[in-house]
């Protein structure tokens, strides 16, 4: 799954604000963020084709979005930490924003393709 740099910078700046206000989901690591981005993107970008009956609406979306968080990036049982629906809602709602929106309105969001969000 490609994205256009805008929307990556985006998407890391979204997820360092969540690291910063305590969520969980992006962990103290950034280097994984790329996971993140990636499940993301490719949750959203198939919404569609995995329900084919379900309306598809952003609330819809996220939801969807935000139980692949929790499927595919909380950390094992056996770790001690806990991360429930919560935590990926609000994250997945972030995340989301920035997936639904077009290639134009990300470049005039102030994302520098060189040095990330401003």
């Amino acid at each position: 799954m490609t994205h256009d740099t805008a929307q990556a910078g985006l998407l890391i700046a979204a997820l360092g604000a969540a690291q910063r206000e305590g969520n969980p989901i992006p962990g103290s690591d950034p280097q994984q963020w790329s996971r993140i981005i990636r499940v993301a993107s490719k949750r959203w970008s198939t919404f569609e084709r995995r329900h084919p009956a379900a309306a598809d609406t952003f609330c819809a979306r996220v939801e969807d979005l935000a139980r692949g968080l929790l499927d595919r990036c909380a950390p094992q049982r056996n770790s001690g930490a806990t991360i429930d629906i919560t935590d990926c809602r609000g994250l997945a709602r972030s995340l989301a924003t920035i997936l639904q929106s077009p290639p134009a309105a990300r470049a005039g969001a102030g994302v520098n393709p060189d040095r990330g969000p401003q």
